[in-house]
């Protein structure tokens, strides 16, 4: 299962970003593996609107199941 994670860093010992939208990035770990890649969302950060919709589709297009992370906003 690959579970995103939105973090203020590259590693999972980053703390987690509780942003959603405009999280510096996501972590995408896989726990049938125990491998993780980070997702840059610096496009998202600085978007006037729309952060969410853009990160959500980002997350979605690596395959995730799962999220973890802080607020999700409207």
């Amino acid at each position: 299962m690959k579970i995103a994670i939105s973090a203020k860093g590259q590693n999972l010992t980053d703390q987690i970003d509780p942003r959603f939208g405009r999280a510096y990035g996501f972590i995408i770990y896989d726990t049938d593996s125990g491998n993780s890649e980070f997702i840059d969302n610096s496009s998202c950060v600085a978007m006037a609107q729309g952060a969410g919709a853009q990160a959500a589709q980002t997350v979605l297009d690596t395959g995730v199941q799962g999220v973890i992370t802080g607020q999700g906003g409207p």
